[in-house]
């Protein structure tokens, strides 16, 4: 069964909602409360029922909308497509199954489709997740034996949890040498008052007859114990009977329908070899038919050349390298020859010449090396006379400044002498300052004051001081005259010199004119315009040598250029002799020629090519008609295998021969379920289960007769006795009893479901899970990446692996995430071996996150291979998963709550 797609009308966070999914791996991708869980819950709802309400399981109803349910479309086992319809209805809703043909079924014709199964089988076997995995590092080895048998057997973990908590209430029951179990207190408690009663026995020994009739009723109900024990296991053995009776009948069935078909034969492996050398017989038919028809389409045309003028042809291609040299040469001269005659213009340019008028004249003219240094030598006194003319001429402006600067001091100096007219002022001042000091000194010596004739004295000496100062003032004033007089000499020279520098620079005016004559005269000469500066003309004798170097090199240019020309014809004229029918231009003579040479060299080989071709052909055909008589009696031979002769008989003896195999084979299954069991149909009749239950009863009845009786007679001797405390001690005797009684039948019926469990668990062993520990270890292997070998069953029924070093560890020694990949290797081989019967698709809601990146990687490897013949639904919120799986169908969950009608395809 292949899940086609999901609609949703309404369950939990989603509403009106589509998905598609793929025949593959479809990963449903959401971080948490995104709604994966509610996608999960709902493909288990819609298949198996809504949960009671006051179940423990969610029902997911819509909080936004009274829409509640959904459908799911699948293709069935058969191949055709049905749509699975549950709405709010009754209690698990109404279902509708839509098939193809318009017609409709419910809840009968849902189960046929999922062959029975329940929600917790299905859960148990197709979907696990990582609450199943979480208890494991908690486990014992027992436990975990126990979990992982039954994961590999029924898928149902339940059964390992409902054993170990039968066990425990057993135990809590019961134990042989225990003191805290029930039943033990019980027992000790009824040992003590046993004791007890029977010294209060002995001392009512006249009360003998009551007692002793309370003796054979002890009997009595003891006999009624055994009675209805022994009752109760031909009961037992009648429902064991009845239980393998169907088996018994299938196997009389089969072996009467094995005797219709047990004489039919059948080669081994018939249809594989038949099929594989059908196959080989139309694929060698088919290439007969491909090669009859190459050889038909191979025609062979004639070449226009012949293999003397293509060998030539390509000797001549070998020359194609000188044929570019020669042209890369032509155009090379070319280039230099265009460069030269620019660069020549260029020379003639600068120096101001008319290339056109005068090149002849400067190509001849004469530009030796006398020739210019005579140029030099004019050009140099030149120089000379204009730096000398230059020098003379400064000098001249000079002398006038200062001439200039002469007339100033002179007039200067006229200006002092007025201001110095009195030379006497000296022998007055003397005079004056004399009596001042005297008349000072007087008075002082007169009036006994030495101050005022101190203070005399200083005033003469400061009088004089200043009267020496004017004096000497006075004395440069003469001096001045003395240099006015020197200056008025100085100032006729310079007159002089002035008038003889203008003489000479007159004379040098006149020689440079007369060499200026001289250098336009030479320019004249070699047609330059006069108006070129003569300092230039040194730098032009240079460039008028040049352009006659440069005039010489066009000339040997133009010769070598004429020759590569002829040569370039000569080769062209030989190409064209090659090429007879094609117009060969220069520029693509050789592409056209090498054009040419390809396309008759491409039709020699093919006409070559094809002639071997058809040998070959021919021989092939050969090889294949004789290979084609081979698988022809081949198939023959199988038909004489099989006792038929035409294709139809021997599929139709196949069939007869597969039913024949099918027979034998569910006759071993039955024979491992009866487990050598003999049995007969005709030891139990239909009515012996009610006879069994009436003698039941009927024990029941006098049981209850005799314990009246007794209860009575209790009661009676209890009045003979008068002994309250011996009624007391016998009712808390009885009551004990009682209590033990219920203890050990509770004890007893718990001891029935474990011992069914492991009997069960035993048959199981025996049966499925040899093919699932196959599956599982190489499982197990990829998972862990062959760093174990093998997962076995120990001797002693418990679980073991082995490392590729040969190292064995038990279960309980691994480490968490190994222990996962164990359990999953089970559940996953056992669901593998289910595909033929149920097939369903694998639901994993994130089980695999304690797993390393080698290992995860190797789960990934493990359901790509799964994927091939198993629909896969992966539930993640680990984005990286995403990515993992090229081919699979990406569900983003959280997108789906963004529309109102979100369609993920």
């Amino acid at each position: 069964m292949k899940l086609v797609k999901l609609h949703i009308f309404g369950f939990g966070k989603h509403e009106n909602v589509e998905i598609d999914m793929i025949n593959g791996i479809n990963v449903f991708f959401g971080e948490n409360e995104a709604g994966k869980t509610t996608i999960q819950q709902f493909i288990l709802h819609i298949l198996f029922g809504f949960p009671q309400k006051n179940a423990q399981l969610l029902r997911y109803e819509p909080k936004s909308s009274s829409t509640y349910g959904g459908q799911i479309q699948i293709i069935d086992d058969q191949g055709q497509p049905l749509t699975i319809e549950r709405v709010k209805g009754k209690a698990s809703g109404e279902v509708t199954v839509y098939y193809p043909d318009g017609s409709r079924g419910g809840e009968r014709e849902l189960a046929s489709i999922l062959h029975s199964y329940s929600r917790a089988d299905f859960e148990a076997i197709f979907s696990f997740s990582l609450l199943q995995l979480q208890g494991f590092e908690k486990m014992t080895e027992k436990e975990l034996t126990r979990t992982l048998l039954s994961s590999g057997t029924t898928g149902i973990d339940t059964l390992a949890v409902v054993e170990n908590q039968y066990i425990k209430d057993m135990g809590e029951l019961f134990k042989p040498t225990g003191r805290k179990p029930l039943i033990n207190q019980k027992i000790e408690e009824l040992r003590e008052l046993e004791t007890s009663y029977k010294h209060q026995l002995e001392e009512v020994e006249k009360y003998e007859p009551s007692i002793k009739r309370l003796n054979e009723l002890e009997t009595i109900v003891e006999d009624l114990d055994q009675q209805e024990k022994e009752i109760s296991k031909q009961l037992q053995r009648y429902l064991e009977w009845k239980q393998l009776k169907p088996l018994k009948e299938k196997e009389y069935q089969l072996n009467q329908e094995l005797d219709i078909v047990k004489h039919q034969l059948f080669p081994a492996d018939g249809i594989r070899r038949f099929e594989l050398i059908k196959d080989k017989l139309n694929r060698n038919q088919i290439e007969i038919e491909q090669l009859k028809k190459e050889s038909d389409s191979l025609t062979i045309h004639a070449t226009s050349l012949t293999s003397q003028q293509l060998e030539e042809l390509q000797s001549f291609l070998n020359r194609e390298a000188e044929w570019h040299q020669l042209r890369s040469k032509r155009i090379q001269i070319e280039e230099e020859q265009s460069k030269t005659l620019q660069l020549q213009m260029q020379q003639l340019a600068l120096v101001g010449i008319d290339w056109e008028k005068s090149l002849s004249h400067i190509v001849q003219a004469d530009v030796s090396i006398q020739q210019e240094d005579k140029l030099v030598t004019i050009l140099q006194t030149e120089k000379n006379l204009e730096l000398e003319l230059q020098q003379e001429k400064r000098l001249l402006q000079m002398k006038e400044q200062d001439l200039l600067q002469q007339q100033q001091r002179v007039m200067e100096s006229k200006r002092v002498n007025k201001n110095s007219s009195n030379k006497n002022v000296n022998r007055i001042m003397f005079w004056i300052i004399a009596a001042t000091i005297l008349i000072g000194v007087t008075i002082g010596v007169t009036q006994s004051n030495w101050m005022v004739a101190l203070t005399a004295i200083i005033i003469g000496g400061v009088v004089y001081a200043g009267f020496t100062i004017m004096m000497n003032t006075w004395k440069q004033s003469n001096d001045v005259q003395a240099y006015a007089d020197l200056l008025e000499k100085e100032h006729e020279t310079l007159q002089q010199d002035i008038s003889m520098l203008k003489q000479e620079i007159s004379i040098l005016e006149d020689q440079k004119k007369d060499i200026s004559q001289q250098v336009n005269e030479f320019l004249n000469r070699y047609h330059i315009n006069e108006q070129l500066s003569p300092s230039l003309l040194p730098e032009l004798f240079k460039h008028l040598r040049l352009i006659q170097e440069q005039q010489i090199q066009l000339d040997q240019m133009e010769t070598k250029l004429y020759e590569v020309r002829l040569q370039i014809q000569a080769l062209q004229k030989q190409a064209q002799g090659k090429a007879v029918h094609i117009n060969l231009l220069e520029d693509m003579l050789f592409h056209q020629l090498r054009e040419l040479y390809l396309e008759e060299k491409k039709k020699s080989e093919e006409q070559q090519y094809k002639e071997i071709r058809v040998s070959e052909l021919q021989k092939r055909l050969q090889e294949l008609t004789l290979l084609q008589q081979s698988y022809t009696e081949q198939i023959h031979t199988l038909y004489r295998e099989a006792n038929v002769d035409t294709e139809s008989d021997y599929y139709t003896a196949y069939a007869i021969y597969e039913r024949k195999s099918e027979f034998e084979k569910e006759l071993h299954h039955i024979h491992m379920q009866l487990a050598g069991k003999q049995l007969n149909l005709n030891d139990f009749d239909d009515v012996f289960e009610d006879e069994c239950k009436e003698k039941l009863l009927h024990l029941q009845q006098q049981r209850h007769v005799y314990s009246d009786e007794k209860a009575t007679l209790s009661y009676q001797t209890k009045k003979l006795m008068e002994d309250e405390e011996q009624s007391e001690q016998l009712q808390l005797l009885e009551q004990k009893k009682s209590e033990l009684h219920e203890l050990v039948k509770k004890w007893a019926a718990q001891k029935v479901v474990v011992e069914s469990i492991k009997q069960m668990m035993r048959q199981l062993k025996e049966e499925r899970l040899p093919e699932v520990l196959t599956n599982a270890q190489y499982y197990f292997q990829l998972l862990t990446n062959k760093s174990y070998e093998q997962l076995i069953l120990s001797p002693e029924g418990n679980f073991e692996v082995v490392k590729s070093s040969g190292q064995r560890f038990k279960i309980a020694e691994l480490s968490q995430a190994t222990k996962e990949q164990a359990y999953i290797s089970l559940r996953i081989a056992l669901a593998v071996s289910l595909q033929s019967k149920a097939s369903f698709p694998i639901i994993m809601d994130d089980p695999f996150v304690h797993f390393d990146r080698v290992r995860l990687q190797q789960v990934v490897q493990l359901m790509a291979e799964l994927q091939k013949k198993h629909q896969l639904l992966y539930f993640t919120c680990h984005e990286n998963m995403r990515y993992v799986w090229e081919d699979a169908s990406i569900v983003q969950v959280a997108t789906l709550l963004s529309r109102e009608a979100g369609i993920v395809r």
